[in-house]
């Protein structure tokens, strides 16, 4: 435990001092010079250059919440070959796609093209709408807050997946569906993607009933009661390693940095065991279940940047035991929610909707038996269960990705327009 506090402690230490360094990474970096590459070197593009390269029709959108956050949102319309404006006019059904924590949209596309869920989507006709949480590589934008200014930062960063669930929810799937005259969508996300969904039906279960006709839950997180994840469970063992964060002022974590993210990249290239350590102690029980030549490139899109906030908020989940608010201490819990304590959210309120969950016999984070603990929560809201051998990062990058095959076939047993 030492030795991993010292390495995190270490980490934030040289991301800080290196961020000013690297602000060339943002949403068109790494573009395409007409040299002919190959899918081995996507670490060094963007999400708009991997589509383009593949020959997939692609959109930018930004959308601005309620609280003033610039959300940016990817769209690839079409199949593979197809024009925009030929994807834009067949009438497909709409699916959202939100990422996990430490994540970004790229996920999505990062396995191999004919195994890479946005692609697989797209080639089955459906209309793509890919997700940024606040916060990350691609979402770092607000109305009046610069994150790079040291007394904006701490504004700025000032949210968990709790204003996720409020805001960013609400605001890209209400854009989605006025971009695209659809009443519906479907909806689909990956850890702490679901987190937010599941915090929305919570609070509005009518809103979701309203615009969302299913929703695809991979490694759903709620509780934590059995979570394996080092990084979690290292922030959860005492409340000082997160305040001491704070004193040395910083808001933001593990921001995406262009050279970190490359040299990572390399030397997971050439070291794969190193890319298997690093997983293996954040979320995956065997990292040989993932794509180790896909992994490389993944890692030079990942980590894209969250808030300390947001981490604390899961850190806080594994050490109550509790699917709870952010706990702000009692005094500051009686100004937010009239109570001492945190509330639990309550998922007996999710009602009439239609859930897919799919979790990983080796996944850490999102440990089976806090999976089965959310299906009784959810109940017969679930219209399919399924475990496959998979761990958390499993879910973008498995050698075998026969799961999301099959998730494909139940959505269509499910359509909607």
């Amino acid at each position: 435990m030492k030795i991993i506090l010292f390495a995190f402690i270490l980490f934030l230490f040289f991301t800080q001092a290196t961020k000013n360094n690297s602000k060339g990474f943002l949403k068109e970096a790494f573009e395409n010079d007409g040299t002919e590459e190959s899918e081995e070197d996507d670490f060094k593009k963007s999400f708009s250059v991997i589509c383009r390269d593949k020959g997939y029709p692609f959109e930018t959108h930004k959308v601005l919440t309620e609280d003033g956050y610039w959300l940016t949102v990817f769209r690839i319309p079409g199949k593979k070959g197809e024009t925009r404006e030929e994807a834009v006019t067949q009438n497909k059904p709409v699916i959202f796609l939100q990422h996990g924590i430490l994540d970004s949209a790229d996920t999505w596309i990062m396995n191999y093209e004919a195994e890479a869920p946005a692609f697989l989507l797209a080639n089955e006709g459906y209309d793509v709408w890919l997700g940024n949480t606040r916060g990350n590589k691609y979402s770092r934008e607000h109305q009046s807050l610069n994150p790079d200014d040291k007394t904006d930062g701490e504004k700025f960063f000032d949210f968990s997946f709790e204003e996720m669930a409020k805001y960013d929810v609400v605001g890209n799937i209400e854009y989605i569906l006025d971009t695209t005259g659809k009443k519906k969508l479907g909806v689909m996300a990956h850890s702490q993607g679901t987190t937010q969904m599941f915090i929305r039906m919570q609070d509005d279960i009518s809103w979701w009933n309203e615009n969302v006709e299913v929703f695809t839950s991979l490694a759903g997180v709620a509780r934590l009661d059995h979570c394996g994840s080092k990084l979690l469970t290292t922030l959860a063992s005492g409340p000082f390693l997160v305040s001491g964060i704070r004193r040395l002022g910083i808001y933001e974590m593990f921001p995406a940095q262009y050279l970190e993210n490359a040299v990572f990249s390399r030397v997971c290239k050439i070291l794969p065991v190193v890319c298997d350590i690093f997983i293996q102690m954040i979320s995956d029980e065997d990292a040989g279940l993932d794509n180790q030549k896909r992994i490389s490139n993944f890692m030079g899109h990942y980590p894209a940047g969250t808030s300390l906030k947001s981490l604390d908020h899961f850190a806080q989940i594994v050490r109550a035991k509790k699917f709870q608010k952010y706990d702000y201490g009692s005094e500051k819990n009686m100004e937010v929610y009239g109570q001492k304590t945190s509330p639990e959210y309550d998922l007996s309120k999710v009602k009439e909707t239609k859930i897919i969950q799919i979790y990983g016999s080796a996944d850490l984070l999102a440990d089976p038996q806090d999976s089965a603990w959310l299906n009784e929560q959810l109940g017969s809201n679930v219209i399919h269960y399924e475990e496959y051998k998979l761990g958390h990062m499993s879910f973008l990058l498995a050698n075998d990705m026969q799961y999301f095959h099959d998730v494909i076939k139940i959505l269509a047993e499910n359509k909607w327009e």
